[in-house]
């Protein structure tokens, strides 16, 4: 069942099987017990997603994303009649709701007419024809996935169905072990807790990103997952998804309160260490702050927690990476000019095109007299010309060499991204309190990735000497002193301003000229 409280209502949630069809047909069926109509808070500038509850039900690989119609690796049905694939959508079963048992049939029996194919069943009844799987994923072990909002849902796998079909099927608990991939259980053992530590705008989130990579068994818990959550649950977001005002704490601006007000945050803290997972903190200026990390490290009591400090010149793995990433968005900026530049020759070619045939038109009113040999000579010649501008528009795609790093982009350590890591009145209010995280505040081990201890305190020590020279200090506070001077000064200044004032009054600067003649 799916959390409402706060935020999380507008949410998807999402669970795989550990079950994976390989071949054979079998059935696994959900029944959505309830559906749930949480309170919203008032003053919001922005609807809740549609529908409120959303029930998909689908097939997925074992490795991609585990939220349905994200990404090309799963197919999948929903409960307002659409079959989905990516970011095709097309009407092909009936709705789906409270009380409905749902079944999926999973056809992967060569022998079958219906081979690589998937129906959706209603009550025991067929509200789908059989919709094909997608050729990228044929020959791929599939793993039955349901994703969904404010429901409760009753999964059955077997032996025996919630509501029998018209015809005899198994069930995924009574697969044969040939046609199905079972994913082990993990090991009973002692979670981690993996809290970064690295200075703002030095590459610490582009690490953060490729430890998940090598370890997907972690989940990182981050305002900017959060956001990624929420574009795949299908919330609108005013400024657009692109847009953030830093990488460590991005403005939700969504327009819902309980969007905007960061409880989804405060909540999976909480939910967090009741899980059996493996977490990454991604709190950049938390994690720099000894007293935030002790709020931190208490709701993960029972977590081996490690500290990962990346600091100083980076290893030469964490190189590549950045070297990668680079390369990557060069190759993503020139395929969008290149699409960019044909988008445009196609839009001068049917312009030259539409004018090629007004011209044509005007000639044969006024030669309409001339001879079909000149007409079909004018023609070829048009035709020819036409096909030297393909071959020269052909030679200028092929021309265009692939995009490469330039020397000065290959010494970069770490790139830099659109917003900056920190907000600067964040940094200059907390950058005097940032320390390297130690075995005494209750850390399990504490890893230095790219510099040793020493040379980390030195790099730390460094730049807030460094800021406290250039940085405006928030923090600073008038003592006794100063307030007295401060109201001496302000008395001062609206007496001149009054006498300023009366100067230019023409009648009172009379008086005063008069007054001062007579002292005079």
């Amino acid at each position: 069942m799916t959390l409402t409280d706060g935020g999380l209502q507008y949410l998807l949630a999402s669970a795989r099987l550990n079950t994976g069809v390989k071949s054979g047909r079998y059935l696994f069926e959900l029944k959505i017990i309830e559906s749930l109509n949480p309170a919203e808070a008032q003053g919001g500038k922005a609807r809740a997603p549609a529908p409120r509850q959303l029930v998909r039900i689908g097939l997925s690989t074992k490795d991609s994303s585990v939220f349905l119609s994200d990404g090309p690796d799963n197919v999948c049905f929903d409960s307002e009649g659409f079959f989905i694939h990516e970011k095709k959508k097309s009407k092909a079963s009936q709705k789906f709701g409270r009380g409905h048992v749902v079944g999926l049939l999973i056809n992967c029996d060569a022998s079958s007419p219906n081979a690589n194919t998937v129906s959706l069943f209603r009550d025991g009844s067929r509200v789908s024809e059989p919709q094909p799987i997608p050729d990228n994923l044929r020959g791929k072990v599939l793993f039955p996935t349901i994703t969904y909002r404010n429901v409760t849902v009753q999964i059955n796998s077997g032996p025996a169905p919630l509501a029998s079909l018209p015809f005899t099927c198994r069930m995924l608990n009574s697969a044969s072990k040939a046609d199905v991939e079972l994913i082990p259980s993990p090991k009973a053992q002692k979670n981690q807790v993996i809290f970064p530590i690295g200075l703002p705008d030095t590459g610490v989130f582009d690490w953060a990103d490729g430890f998940l990579a090598k370890n997907p068994s972690f989940t990182e818990l981050s305002d900017r997952k959060i956001l990624d959550w929420a574009a795949k649950s299908g919330l609108w977001r005013q400024k657009g998804y692109t847009w953030r005002a830093s990488n460590d704490k991005p403005e939700m601006g969504f327009g819902i309160p309980n969007m905007d007000d960061t409880s989804v945050s405060r909540l999976l803290m909480d939910i967090a260490p009741t899980l059996q997972r493996n977490f990454v903190i991604m709190e950049l200026k938390d994690n720099l702050v000894a007293s935030q990390r002790a709020k931190s490290l208490k709701h993960f009591g029972s977590f081996d927690k490690v500290a990962t400090v990346v600091m100083g010149e980076p290893n030469s793995e964490f190189k590549a990476l950045v070297q990668e990433l680079l390369l990557a968005e060069k190759k993503k900026k020139a395929e969008a000019d290149r699409k960019k530049k044909a988008v445009e020759a196609e839009r001068k070619r049917l312009a030259a095109e539409r004018q090629k045939k007004a011209e044509a038109a005007k000639r044969a009113r006024l030669n309409s007299q001339k001879k079909d040999a000149e007409k079909d000579e004018d023609e070829a010649k048009a035709e020819d010309e036409q096909a030297e501008d393909d071959a020269v528009d052909e030679k200028m795609d092929e021309d265009v060499p692939p995009p490469e790093l330039t020397d000065d982009e290959k010494k970069l350590t770490c790139r830099k991204l659109e917003a900056s890591d920190l907000l600067a009145a964040e940094l200059a209010k907390h950058f005097a309190d940032f320390s390297l995280p130690s075995s005494d505040e209750g850390f399990s081990s504490v890893r230095f990735e790219w510099q040793k201890e020493g040379e980390c305190k030195k790099i730390l020590q460094e730049y807030v000497h460094e800021k406290k020279m250039t940085q405006r200090v928030e923090t600073l506070k008038p003592g006794d002193w100063f307030q007295e001077e401060y109201k001496k000064w302000q008395k001062a200044y609206q007496d001149l301003k009054r006498r300023q004032m009366e100067w230019k009054d023409p009648t009172k600067k009379k008086q005063l000229l008069a007054k001062k003649k007579e002292e005079a």
